[in-house]
């Protein structure tokens, strides 16, 4: 899609859809201002999509609190009518889109690289108490500089926002871990890390780790390999909801290797 978006004295020239969703579209665009490449998010809200306009206004407040190398960076949020947009700087492809292509597991050293930089944009978020909740590698920016970028926090939660429980209604399937798989109401940053070490997986791989269809069948993926657990290995497990003692009781494997390679 080519064309011109104008936004108050802001002057786009649309040059490319990269990217939709229910509620969202994804341009690429040249801000003739800046002369700069953005991509311009375009959301269209009204009166029946109260729970979209939350998503966007965490996701707003959240990274215009976070400045960092390795998360994405928001330069401008224009309203028109009932349409937001959100203007972002332009990265190249994602991680899922990379691999997809690359048809091949990465370099080890590669994988160093973008692990790296995913775990320092983490540790940022976490140092700001910012549990990002929905990490997967479509949610991971690239450039053709080799940088990575965490991108996408409309299902992230500011820790220091007390709450009696949390939403377990977070993280793609083949990412969540496994005490939300379990019913756990109180997490921690661990659900972030969880996803990171599955991404990680997946690099090496080019495949993801645990691929269920459904939550039960995620877990039993991840029972496989990592044993089911129990209260010696897990203090606690069996309080939680969604446990059963009637879970099959595998044996955790003797080596990771042979599933990351």
């Amino acid at each position: 899609m080519a064309g011109t978006l104008i936004l108050g004295k802001n002057e786009f020239k649309l040059l490319d859809q990269i990217g939709s969703g229910t509620y969202a579209k994804v341009y690429k665009a040249i801000d003739y201002q800046h002369q700069r490449e953005v991509a311009i998010k375009c959301m269209l809200l009204d009166s029946e999509r109260y729970g979209l306009l939350c998503v966007v206004i965490r996701e707003i407040n959240l990274l215009l609190e976070l400045k960092h190398p390795n998360i994405v960076h928001l330069y401008d949020i224009i309203r028109r009518e009932n349409e937001i947009y959100l203007i972002f700087e332009y990265m190249n492809t994602d991680l899922y889109q990379y691999m997809l292509h690359n048809h091949r597991p990465l370099p080890d050293i590669q994988v160093k690289v973008y692990f790296y930089q995913l775990l320092n944009g983490l540790d940022y978020c976490h140092m700001n108490k910012i549990f990002h909740r929905d990490l997967k590698p479509q949610n991971l920016l690239l450039d053709t500089k080799g940088t990575l970028k965490i991108a996408d926090f409309g299902l992230a939660r500011d820790a220091t926002i007390h709450k009696r429980a949390y939403s377990r209604d977070i993280v793609t399937l083949w990412y969540r871990p496994p005490e939300v798989l379990l019913g756990i109401d109180i997490y921690s940053s661990a659900v972030d890390i969880w996803s990171a070490g599955c991404i990680f997986a997946e690099m090496l791989r080019n495949s993801s780790l645990f691929k269920g269809d459904c939550e039960i069948s995620q877990l039993f993926c991840i029972f496989q390999v990592l044993g089911t657990p129990n209260e010696k290995s897990w203090p606690g497990v069996s309080l939680l909801p969604n446990y059963n003692s009637d879970f099959p009781q595998w044996q955790p494997t003797s080596s990771l290797n042979k599933y990351v390679h």
